[in-house]
């Protein structure tokens, strides 16, 4: 057993949006060569726990899944990309989300839940921690993109990897579903796209 694991919690969009975010990585990497994300699968981030007692986890899991159950899917729209800068011009360039009051809304009940101190502010990380100049050669390609597309997110996956190996890698822990129904103020399109499932999300980046 290790004696430290760092958790991550995320939202995981369908198969399509996965896709799309997939080939704007390798589009950007055959401009710039090697990034950090070039291979992680698109992901919104919502928690971060490091060095955790592994034994400590049991409970803790029973209980996320708990508050996790009580809540319903949400639904979130792809809009347009943005970019922000860190320390020493380093540069990242993620797809937004749009914020409504209905997913602001979720995303603070979901902090409250799972005792999240920090913000959340849902993104898609696409090109993250790049230097001043490998932006600027990819800026140009992103800012005018247009995405306006929903999409369901339905459960919260949770990956672990040992803290103390600085090799290791991420692995799927647990996956727990929103499992409750959606409230009022949803479109019959929007309803049937829930119930469709990831097959019928397409058509983004056009």
């Amino acid at each position: 057993m290790n004696m430290y694991e760092d958790y991550l919690m995320l939202l995981s969009p369908p198969e399509p949006v996965k896709h799309e975010i997939a080939r704007y990585k390798k589009a950007s990497a055959r401009l710039i060569g090697q990034f950090k994300s070039m291979d992680s699968p698109a992901h919104i981030s919502v928690q971060h726990l490091e060095r955790q007692k592994p034994f400590m986890s049991g409970k803790n899991m029973e209980l996320i899944e708990q508050a996790v159950n009580t809540m319903p899917p949400v639904l979130l729209h792809l809009d347009g990309f943005a970019h922000f800068a860190h320390l020493h011009s380093r540069m990242t360039i993620y797809g937004t989300i749009r914020s409504t009051q209905a997913s602001d809304d979720w995303f603070g009940t979901l902090k409250k839940k799972l005792r999240i101190k920090k913000n959340i502010i849902p993104h898609i990380t696409v090109v993250r921690d790049v230097a001043k100049a490998d932006f600027d050669k990819l800026w140009s390609h992103f800012r005018h993109k247009k995405l306006v597309e929903p999409f369901w997110i339905k459960e919260l996956t949770i990956l672990k990897r040992d803290s103390l190996n600085s090799l290791a890698k991420w692995d799927k822990f647990k996956v727990f579903e929103f499992k409750n129904i959606p409230g009022t103020g949803y479109t019959r399109d929007e309803v049937a796209l829930l119930k469709a499932g990831d097959p019928d999300q397409v058509n983004l980046f056009n």
